[in-house]
């Protein structure tokens, strides 16, 4: 596989001393504001497997503190948790029954270790939608880009 190419991105503290403040683009521009939601917590559904309240009901009791959440983001957050309630089910699944499988070809890799997988890697990919890995919460770009300069301790 080639490596990748272009040009590797400047540390912030670089960025800074350039006089690019946060809430700029990569031009120096000031970025836009988005759209002000109204922030309300989404009503959990009443159908939710046990284990998907039980994530339903941790998100929703530390995003608000972010201003994250709003009535919209419930569909996404109820995908969001069944695909982990899928995971955990599958993963208790390959702890009882291991990694293969008897079929008509023999010992074949187990259904549950994929389902494992593809709900792993969907699960990833809805965490960074709300800010739930690292790097997702390091894009989380809050506050007003109206005055940067603040921030700035070069300016």
């Amino acid at each position: 596989m080639p490596a990748a190419t272009g040009r590797t991105p400047k540390p912030a503290g670089l960025k800074l001393l350039e006089g690019r403040a946060p809430g700029r683009d990569s031009g120096g521009r000031k970025v836009a504001k988005l759209p002000e939601f109204a922030r309300e917590l989404p009503s959990r559904p009443d159908d939710l497997s046990p284990e998907a309240a039980e994530l339903w009901d941790l998100v929703v009791a530390h995003l608000p503190e972010l201003q994250l959440l709003k009535v919209l983001d419930g569909p996404a957050l109820r995908v969001g948790a069944e695909t982990y309630a899928r995971w955990r089910q599958a993963v208790a699944m390959r702890q009882a029954h291991g990694l293969l499988a008897e079929n008509s070809q023999g010992r074949v890799a187990a259904p549950w270790v994929g389902i494992e997988e593809r709900a792993g890697k969907e699960f990833r990919s809805w965490c960074a939608e709300f800010g739930l890995t690292p790097a997702a919460e390091g894009k989380l770009a809050k506050g007003d880009t109206s005055a940067p300069d603040d921030e700035n301790p070069f300016a």
